[in-house]
């Protein structure tokens, strides 16, 4: 058999890929490339993307030639038969589904992966250079059209060897120097000497700069023709480096802007005597026939009108639809076509202020005076208006108003969180304060006001804490009987506003009809009867812990910025207050739990002492009269003091534990160690407690299980499970049971005691915690958590599975 074969065939060298493929994972899962591991014929390992519609789990073990185009197979199939048989990497270029589907090119370079100095597999990058073939087909077609451009943009191309000193240009460049090829400059002096003498020092150092950095900056300088005109030129450039980096040519461009110049300075003389105009008269005058032709406008009347040069140009008809106001807010009737302050009822006002809307929207308010122009008696033809633009002043009013009720809502908005302050400041009945909490803001600020927090398994479950106010307590109640009835999904807003950690606005349009509350399952009747045009929900955070969400809804006003702060603000206020109430269940928990705890160990360390005192008394006895004193009277009672100082000495070490494990000094000292003959020396040392508790212990052991672990720890992870079997399964048989495979070895240890709830499965891996009360059975509620970090600490897991009166199976996973 070949070596390549046998090694693809060999499951030790296939497990380690596959172990090294879920290291490799969450490392390359970012990666833009195709990163993937194959067998030498090409068997799919791992991957870290696939194309669309393609699963990374149905890929393992599929031939990667599945995925490259049939014209491609023979040029792979090449280059992994080099890299295997060479050792050699390699790199291949084939065609094969790109992450979006379409059909791409990928260039591939493949590496042997070895093990003990063998291939056992290859490792491949690949990545789509699709879009660089494609960019470099457009690059060459956008050379050939940029020289064609250049031809003709009367650009001329010119060429500076640093070195040799020589210069060389194209035909543009004599052109635009009007100078024939035989007086074409060829040295840097040469040059030099047809740039105008006053910009010739600015020139040369320009270029001098380029010369020696390699970065050309654009120079605009004049030159001198050889029939004596100047034209103003700019030049621009690039340098160019050998392979070690030195400057050796700088390379570029010139172009004539001798008409620009012309053309920009007399803009900018035009552009003085527009200005000049404007400071001269910023007052707007317009003239304007009854049809809106315009015969006379200045500047100022286009600027404060909004006028755009289409309607004021070739005294074209005026359109726009001013919609005008009285400045008490009245509407004024315009007759749209007609002169410009010219209305149906009056006489055209005089020093009126006016507020009109321009052609793009825009508000402007105006001082009018206005006259009109008669052409014979009863007949108004035309009207001159003069008019100045006030709307500065006016904003200025109307923002010394918008402050003030800005003012108004602030002063509401602190006090509304002082109030909520208030409510919460009490950690004794957080649900209740939270409901009042959502009350205050439906009737103050909000039309919905929901606080949804998550349950104790950190989730939103039937029973998690719902507080809602909205304006008809009919649908509060159905809202509520909903959550009672449906969990959240994991794919609804709320969770998504937890995980993203940022408040989430949605905004109706004003024109449609606002849409249903996004908490809510479409299918949902109450999701119709609670529609809202804004809605905010805004994470519940404390600690950098998530507790819940804060949703409010307007059905509507749209929500100003200072709504949405106030939200945040009373959903940090409230998250303060959950966490603060938690802290306090949790610290009286921890007390009593102190408390308890101080009265069990009092309990645990008397029961060892009432027999030693009474065993020592009777010791002393027997030592006092020398006529009943013997070893066959002692020695039982010795054992009995031995046993209980025995007893004091775990509970010690149990303490002592308790305290290394808290302050992180769990030492291992890690070694080869039998774990099937370290069970047997257990059992065997615990028989008599196992007789004295009526359980036969049943073993299902291999004869030898070695692994790399500490023997102390693990010697008290299997105590600590017998002992708690023992203590729970008194009177019943005891199954313990080792299975392992080649990366790791499983420890169960089953009772047919008591059993354990469901809710108390994880709690009985916490300190000081037992299932059951410590009065009936004793102990220290230390045990299975020892058993949790010792486990841990040997990289491994504890787990149980149990029911009440069906005894318990404890489980431990440990890597080998």
């Amino acid at each position: 058999m070949s070596r390549s074969s046998s090694l693809a065939t060999d499951p030790l060298a296939a497990g380690d890929v596959e172990r090294l493929a879920l290291l490799l994972f969450p490392l390359f899962g970012a990666v833009p490339d195709y990163v993937f591991l194959i067998s030498p014929e090409g068997s799919l390992r791992f991957v870290n993307r696939t194309a669309v519609g393609l699963s990374a789990t149905a890929l393992l073990g599929r031939s990667m030639f599945e995925y490259i185009h049939p014209d491609d197979h023979d040029v792979v199939r090449a280059c992994l038969r080099e890299v295997v048989t060479t050792g050699v990497p390699g790199r291949y270029e084939a065609h094969g589904p790109a992450e979006d589907g379409r059909m791409a090119l990928f260039e591939a370079h493949v590496a042997p992966a070895r093990r003990d100095g063998e291939i056992v597999a290859l490792a491949v990058i690949a990545r789509d250079i699709s879009g660089r073939v494609d960019a470099e087909a457009k690059l060459r077609e956008s050379r050939r059209r940029l020289d064609v451009a250049i031809a003709a943009s009367r650009v001329g191309l010119w060429s500076w060897d640093v070195r040799q000193d020589e210069i060389e240009v194209d035909d543009g460049i004599l052109q635009i120097h009007r100078r024939p090829r035989a007086q074409a400059p060829k040295r840097f002096a040469d040059l030099l000497t047809t740039i105008h003498p006053d910009d010739r020092e600015f020139a040369e150092a320009g270029f001098r700069r380029a010369a020696q950095s390699g970065e050309f900056t654009d120079l605009e300088y004049r030159i001198v023709r050889l029939d004596g005109t100047i034209a103003w030129i700019v030049v621009t450039g690039q340098g160019i480096r050998d392979a070690a980096g030195q400057l050796v040519e700088l390379l570029g461009g010139a172009l004539d802007v001798t008409a620009l110049r012309q053309t920009a300075a007399s803009l900018r003389a035009s552009e003085q005597r527009y200005r000049s105009l404007i400071g001269v008269l910023e007052e707007g005058i317009l003239v304007q026939d009854e049809d809106g032709t315009i015969h006379t406008y200045n500047a100022s009347a286009q600027r404060i009108l909004g006028l755009t040069q289409e309607q004021v140009a070739g005294n074209a008809p005026l359109t726009p639809r001013w919609h005008a106001v009285r400045e008490d807010g009245t509407v004024l009737r315009d007759r749209g076509d007609g002169p410009l302050f010219e209305f149906h009822a009056g006489e055209p006002p005089s020093g009126a202020v006016l507020g009109i809307h321009k052609p793009d929207g825009q508000p402007t308010w105006v001082a009018v005076r206005s006259q009109s122009l008669p052409t014979g008696p009863d007949h108004r033809c035309a009207v001159v208006v003069s008019f100045s633009d006030i709307t500065d002043r006016k904003n200025a009013e109307l923002e010394k108003d918008r402050v003030l009720r800005q003012e108004q809502a602030a002063r509401q908005r602190a006090v509304l969180l002082a109030e909520t302050s208030k409510i919460l400041a009490s950690p004794l009945d957080i649900q209740h304060s939270l409901e009042v909490v959502v009350t205050r803001l439906v009737a103050e600020q909000f039309d919905l006001a929901v606080i949804e927090l998550f349950d104790d398994d950190g989730a939103m479950g039937v029973s998690h804490p719902v507080h809602v106010a909205v304006e008809d307590e009919a649908l509060a109640q159905r809202y509520r009987e909903l959550r009672r009835r449906q969990a959240v999904e994991p794919t609804s807003p709320l969770i998504d506003t937890v995980r993203r950690r940022e408040t989430r606005v949605t905004a109706g349009q004003p024109d449609a009809v606002p849409a249903p509350l996004a908490a809510l399952p479409p299918d949902e009747e109450l999701a119709d009867r609670m529609r809202y045009r804004w809605t905010a929900f805004v994470p519940l955070l404390a600690r950098d812990q998530p507790l819940g969400v804060l949703i409010v809804g307007s059905r509507a006003h749209a929500f100003h910025p200072d709504d949405i702060t106030l939200a945040e603000e009373l959903a940090l206020r409230s998250a303060h207050a959950v966490d603060a109430a938690r802290l306090y269940a949790e610290m009286e928990t921890a007390l009593a739990r102190r408390e308890e705890f101080i009265a069990v160990a009092s309990h645990e360390l008397r029961t060892p002492l009432t027999p030693l005192l009474l065993q020592s008394e009777r010791l002393l006895r027997l030592a006092h009269d020398e006529s009943r004193f013997s070893r066959a009277a002692v020695a039982p009672k010795l054992e009995v003091v031995h046993r209980q100082i025995e007893r004091l000495h775990r509970l010690i070490e149990e303490m002592l534990e308790v305290s290394n494990i808290t302050r992180g000094h769990l030492a291992l000292e890690l070694a080869p160690v039998d774990l099937a003959a370290l069970v047997r020396d257990v059992v065997a040392g615990a028989a008599e407690d196992l007789a004295h508790a009526r359980c036969e212990v049943r073993l299902d052991l291999p004869d030898s299980l070695v692994g790399r672990w500490d023997a102390a720890r693990l010697e008290q992870i299997v105590v600590n499970l017998l002992t708690n079997a023992k203590k729970y399964g008194a009177g019943a048989p005891i199954e313990i049971t080792l299975e392992a495979d080649a990366d790791s070895v499983e420890l169960k240890v089953r009772d047919h005691g008591i059993g354990i709830s469901l809710k108390d499965q994880q709690r009985i891996f916490q300190r000081f915690e037992r299932a059951v009360s410590g009065r009936h059975y004793g102990g220290l509620g230390l045990g299975l958590w020892v058993t949790r970090h010792a486990a841990e600490a040997m990289g491994g897991a504890v787990h149980v599975h149990s029911e009440p009166g069906a005894g318990s199976t404890f489980i431990v996973r440990l890597p080998r």
